[in-house]
């Protein structure tokens, strides 16, 4: 039989734990989004694209429409920061994610924020030299592509960037900031779609066999 102590310590644990995770989530909220269009590079190429991440509940949000794939916030801190982030599907070169983030976003260790994995995505989030500029990238190969770009392949990217505003005097503090929030937004984004048919469906009962 359990110790009745053991049972509350574990029932205080628990709590504890739920009361942590909702304090957490209440931080920050969910945003989706979706779009239909030609793949950059490959404009002969449709792709539904579908994006979605978890953004800070604080960030003031500018109006956009219910799904939109572009959503902007700010201003954002002491330094005013205004945030865009967007997703697409652009044809480029056949690498690794990791590869193609970092060739997307090079810097050196002092101007690399963030950086991370989860399956096939890489992300990364640096600063610009001589700059408050911060800028996020979050990569994967793009799934259900029916025949890829030659030489290339199709890649979804979201893509968060934060400019200050050059009136307001903006200590380190701010950039760094601005750089943690978007690595949340990276590491929970989700990326995904599919190359819809262009087929027209046929009209009428089929044909007889």
């Amino acid at each position: 039989m359990r110790h009745p102590l053991i049972c509350t310590a574990i029932a205080i644990t628990l709590v504890g734990g739920v009361a942590a995770a909702a304090r957490a989530e209440s931080r920050y909220f969910s945003v989706s989004g979706s779009s239909e269009g030609p793949v950059v590079a490959a404009p002969s190429t449709n792709y539904l694209l579908r994006a979605s991440y978890l953004a800070p509940a604080k960030w003031k949000v500018a109006k956009a429409k219910r799904y939109a794939i572009t959503r902007r916030f700010g201003p954002v801190g002491s330094c005013k920061f205004k945030i865009t982030v967007k997703a697409r599907a652009i044809a480029d070169v056949n690498e690794t994610a990791v590869a193609r983030v970092t060739r997307l976003l090079p810097a050196s260790r002092r101007y690399l924020r963030e950086k991370g994995t989860r399956n096939n995505s890489a992300w990364r989030v640096i600063r610009a030299t001589g700059s408050e500029t911060t800028t996020g990238i979050l990569v994967r190969p793009a799934p259900t592509v029916r025949a890829q770009p030659p030489g290339k392949r199709v890649w979804l990217e979201l893509r968060a960037v934060g400019t200050a505003d050059p009136t307001t005097e903006c200590h380190s503090g701010g950039p760094r900031t601005i750089a943690s929030e978007f690595g949340v937004i990276l590491a929970t984004g989700a990326l995904g779609g599919f190359e819809p048919t262009t087929t027209p469906a046929p009209l009428g009962p089929p044909p007889p066999a």
